[in-house]
């Protein structure tokens, strides 16, 4: 079995309606902390849908390592999981993936830059 060397989480939020702009507020304080204390976390991005009540956050995080992946799960997040649960319409749903074994050739070094997540 090979060892994860990279493991991407994407979550989907969903706010209940009128509270969008606190959620978004909690998870800018929550991301600098993450960014600031947690080397290990190489992505921490949120993206909206636009003009959406409940506002709808898709967050994409990126780890170095499934380590990094715990301690985020086990780090900062902890002190703002119940408010951010308070705050969401509904449970958060979110999928783990790691990079496919597969083998890529090409020439062009554009296209293989764009592979990477």
């Amino acid at each position: 079995m090979s060892q994860v060397s990279e493991l991407v989480v994407i979550a989907q939020l969903r706010a209940k309606p009128g509270q969008g702009p606190e959620l978004l507020s909690l998870l800018s304080d929550l991301a600098a902390e993450v960014l600031r204390t947690e080397p290990g976390t190489l992505r921490y991005a949120f993206l909206v849908e636009p003009d959406t009540d409940p506002l709808r956050v898709t967050v994409i995080e990126g780890y170095a390592s499934r380590a990094a992946a715990d301690a985020h799960n086990t780090g900062v997040l902890t002190n703002y999981l119940p408010r951010l649960l308070e705050l969401l319409d509904v449970a958060p749903v979110t999928v783990e993936l790691q990079p496919a074994e597969m083998k890529v050739s090409t020439d062009d070094e554009a296209a293989v830059a764009r592979l990477s997540v």
